[in-house]
């Protein structure tokens, strides 16, 4: 939903005309293009100044030498730039250094023959915020005449997050990939091999004639068997622990826990309520998973010493919240679901109905928490 906005006069008067909107000559007001009476452009103003400043796109308002003239509230959130900073600038302001001649030499070309189209068909275009950030746009320019004067409109679209889906799609291919290729590999390697000399040692078993050392022999194979036996549980755990089917989802994630940062001399505590009943199969690997990447994020890059992890009812939701005192972290990206690891637990709880929310300050530690709707059928309400 594209939030409400504190209406404003789009394009202003004085903008577009270039000079103050004052009286001159035999008084009569500078003509805006729009309308020569203000009384009767009036509902056609305010049906301009709610598309311009409900427009869920980027607007900005450009003369022919590259100036800004206007801009609309989504471009001030898009480069955080107020409007009265941005008005009176070169275009170039809200380009990365690197594309600044390259562009100014593509809008002199477009100033040559306006007309309507995407910019910059076939390239990456990217937006320079205020801060220095650099995020992808589309943008799409449209010529328009205001009296005497041409300027082009130009509507700036962020697809940060289609990018985003872009390169989780990828990772996850390129992760599905590996996964097999690591499964392959410890099949052959090593269960294979095991199997391999087992039937060996089964066949040298069936040949000895001597009772006492083909009893040694049977127990020897027996062994391996077992060994390998394991072997292959280690894989399949890896694939989907067999506790969260078994034990259910609190005793799961409690094992993953102990195991996981004990190996690295983390700190833990584990906090969850009765909700196993609450959640069907997909909900609680939804949770277990989150929890997981949540948790290996914190081994990986936190340099924390301890970590909690509670798992609660808050009304008709289950909340998993995962806090550690690492080194924490500040990145606009986490606004705007950056980070393939992040987007990735978004994805698994938008599966499930749910959310991820993350809060993380440096020096602070870094806090994950999952929401997802209860789906046995009964609702308890913590």
């Amino acid at each position: 939903m594209v939030p409400r906005r504190r209406y404003r006069n789009w394009p202003s008067r004085e903008r577009l005309s270039g000079v103050p909107r004052e009286k001159h000559g035999n008084g009569a007001h500078l003509s805006d293009g729009f309308s020569e009476e203000r009384s009767e452009s009036t509902t056609a103003d305010l049906d301009f100044r709610a598309v311009f400043d409900c427009a869920p796109d980027g607007i900005l308002v450009v003369d022919n030498a590259g100036r800004i003239v206007e801009v609309n509230p989504c471009a001030e959130e898009q480069f955080g730039y107020s409007s009265d900073e941005l008005v009176g600038q070169t275009v170039e302001i809200l380009i990365p250094s690197s594309q600044r001649s390259a562009h100014e030499e593509r809008r002199g070309q477009y100033h040559e023959g306006p007309n309507v189209r995407a910019m910059g068909v076939g390239l990456e275009l990217s937006g320079r915020r205020k801060d220095g950030h650099e995020f992808p746009v589309e943008i799409s320019l449209s010529p328009w005449s205001a009296g005497d004067r041409s300027f082009v409109i130009a509507m700036v679209r962020d697809v940060t997050e289609r990018w985003q889906l872009r390169a989780f799609g990828q990772g996850a291919l390129r992760a599905a990939e590996d996964e097999r290729q690591r499964i392959s590999r410890e099949l052959h390697d090593d269960t294979a091999q095991r199997l391999a000399t087992l039937l060996i040692g089964l066949r040298l078993a069936s040949q000895e004639e001597h009772a006492e050392r083909r009893a040694g022999m049977l127990d020897d194979l027996r062994e391996g068997l077992q060994d390998t036996a394991e072997g292959v549980r280690r894989i399949a755990r890896g694939l989907r622990p067999p506790a969260l089917q078994d034990l259910g989802v609190v005793t799961a994630l409690q094992a993953h826990i102990r195991n996981l940062l004990e190996d690295h001399n983390i700190r833990s505590s584990f906090d969850a309520g009765a909700i196993d009943q609450l959640l069907d199969e997909d909900a609680k690997l939804v949770l277990y998973r989150v929890v997981q990447e949540a948790l290996s994020n914190v081994v990986r890059h936190s340099g924390a010493t301890s970590v909690s992890v509670t798992v609660q009812v808050e009304g008709a939701s289950i909340v998993a919240v995962v806090a550690d005192d690492g080194c924490g972290f500040e990145d606009p990206r986490i606004t705007r679901g950056g980070g393939l690891g992040l987007l990735g637990m978004k994805e698994r709880a938008a599966s499930a109905g749910g959310t991820v929310h993350v809060e993380s300050r440096l020096s602070q530690g870094t806090k994950v928490r999952l929401s997802i709707p209860q789906t046995s059928g009964e609702t308890v309400h913590g």
